[in-house]
Order: structure tokens, then sequence, then C-alpha cells
């Protein structure tokens, strides 16, 4: 970073213009991938070098700005993308150190005073700053449902029409119960009992091709799995049994129903990479030089963050989320 700045201000000896400006288009810490600390009244995105030379890079901003949730987790913004002004409390600052750069370094309340700060840039005013989130389980490999099938075994399709099922509103790779039947699809998965398995493999205990996790009637008896539970577990079938140590929904001789509107809880957590681009960043040196660095789009990095709460209603049910909203 040291040699990069200066080649580039002996750049600006022989072209700048009078007001010392350096016109850039390029910088070692962009696309950075980036860590969080959070502040009593500023939160920090910062990234941290300490190979050659000892430097770093933060955006400090007002922590009503970005918010983090009660376990200290960014939570994507309301209004996807967010923008804000770089100006007070919210400003971006390079820094060269003359030594090793701590980890907690930006984490501390105030910071140690070593290693000392040997040079500094901050932004000026005039720039905004431009957050944006994506999933990163958006992938055929990941599996955000935790439910033991990825994504390509879903029927997920990227910016697509994933598959639904149970005509839920929750596509399969989000549904912790893919029929809608109050078993999760991670148990209708599980095969102890030796049931028979469709050509896929899946388990399928009444050997109709269909598999007991996308089957809403799993012993065929004309009574549909979430409906073969007694009064007071409404939510799990599995453990309603009245005879031959087997489950109801799974005995086909056995025909009681209580017909119910109980679901699973279907939240899931996800997880996320937030991109943060800069516009008309302006880098001025904090030495009384006048010296700058401008830029018209500085890509500040990546935060990635993983297990954010991911909240989600089955159309079916009308009672799904009353108790968040209260």
């Amino acid at each position: 970073m040291r040699r990069l700045l200066s080649g580039l201000i002996l750049l600006g000896l022989l072209t700048a213009c009078d007001d010392g400006n350096i016109i850039v288009t390029s910088f070692n810490f962009e696309d950075s991938t980036l860590k969080f600390c959070e502040g009593p009244n500023t939160n920090v995105l910062y990234a941290v070098n300490n190979n050659d030379v000892f430097e770093s890079i933060s955006l400090e901003y007002s922590n009503n700005q970005f918010e983090p949730d009660e376990n200290g987790n960014l939570l994507p913004p309301a209004n996807d993308p967010l923008s804000f002004s770089l100006s007070g409390n919210n400003r971006v600052v390079y820094r060269l150190y003359d030594g090793d750069i701590p980890n907690n370094y930006f984490c501390n309340v105030v910071p140690p005073s070593n290693p000392k700060v040997v040079e500094e840039w901050i932004s000026g005013t005039g720039a905004t700053v431009v957050v944006s989130s994506t999933f990163t389980d958006e992938t055929a490999n990941s599996d955000p449902d935790n439910d033991g099938l990825k994504n390509s075994e879903e029927g997920w399709i990227l910016d697509g029409n994933s598959q639904d099922t149970d005509n839920d509103g929750i596509p399969d790779y989000l549904d912790l119960d893919d029929d809608n039947d109050n078993v999760p699809t991670r148990n209708e998965l599980a095969n102890s009992a030796g049931d028979p398995v469709n050509e896929d493999g899946y388990r399928d205990t009444d050997e109709d091709g269909i598999p007991n996790y996308l089957d809403e009637d799993d012993d065929n008896d004309n009574v549909i799995t979430r409906y073969e539970v007694e009064e007071g577990a409404e939510n799990n079938p599995a453990t309603f049994q009245t005879a031959q140590g087997i489950p109801n929904y799974l005995n086909p001789e056995q025909t009681q129903s209580l017909q119910h509107d109980v679901f699973l809880n279907h939240d899931i957590s996800r997880n996320y990479a937030y991109q943060i681009l800069i516009n008309n960043l302006k880098f001025e040196k904090q030495d009384g030089s006048g010296e700058s660095i401008q830029f018209q789009t500085y890509n500040f990095g990546t935060f990635q963050e993983s297990g954010i709460d991911y909240p989600l209603c089955p159309d079916q049910d009308p009672n799904c989320g009353e108790a968040e909203n209260n």
C-alpha cells in the first residue's frame, strides 16, 4: 500500500491539478473480505493487512444505519439496498502503522496505543455508501432448511420458480416440512424401520413411488398424515400410536382422524453476504499537505454473515407470525 501511495503521489507531482487531487481507479483494499465490530455509538466494518506493510481500512458509521441483532449479527437492510452519506460519524479511514495490527484493534472502545498510526487518510464529504445483501445459500450444494437434502435435490431454481410440493408459498429448499404433514422432512428421510424405498432410494412406506417426505398420506389409508394425530400433539404425528408400536400415520390399519389447523414452525436461518460500494469517495491525507485520492465508485468489500433468523409462514397457517407482530 505504501508503494502504491508513493507512486500515486509522484504521478501527482507530474500531472495533478492545482488542488492536489489524484484520480485513480484501483486501490489495494478494494473488494476486501470484511470484519465487523459493534460499538456503543459507532459500528465498524474493516479490513487489515499485516503482510509486508501494516495497514487498515475501516468504515465507521452510526449504529442506526445498518444494525446488528441482539446477538451481534448484522441484519439485512429493511430497504435493500440501503444507502447513507459519509459525514459526521460516518467516515472511511485508511491508516498505516508501525507494527502488526492486532485482531481486536477495531473492537476496543479505546484503540490500543500500539501499534502507532504513522499515516492517515480520511474520507471527505459528498460520498454515498450503498449496502446490498445477497443470500450465499442459493447454490446447488447448499441446504438452507437443514433437512438433509441439497437445494439441487429439492427442485431449486436460481431466480426462478422453485418446486413447492405442498403449495404453501415456501419452496421445498426452504421448507422444513415439504409435504405439510407436520412430520419434518429430515425425520421422514430417516429409515430406521427398514421401510421400502422408492426408485430414488428415499423412504416410501406405502410403496406408491412418492417418498414419505413428499407424501401427504404416508400409509395410503385415505387419512392424511397431518390428521392422524391426537389432541394436544397435533404437530407431532409420530407420537400417536394405538397398536403394534407403529405411529398411526405409518399404519394403514389405523384410520382415526383429528382435523385441526396446527402447523409446524417453519422458521429457519440463512447465510448472507453484504456488498458495500461507496460512490464519489475522496480520501484526504491528514498531514495538512492537501493531498487526496478520489474514486468514482469504490468497492469497499464484502461481509459474510451466517445463521441469521429467517421467519417463514405457510400460506395455510392464518396464525403464523401473530406472536412476532404483537
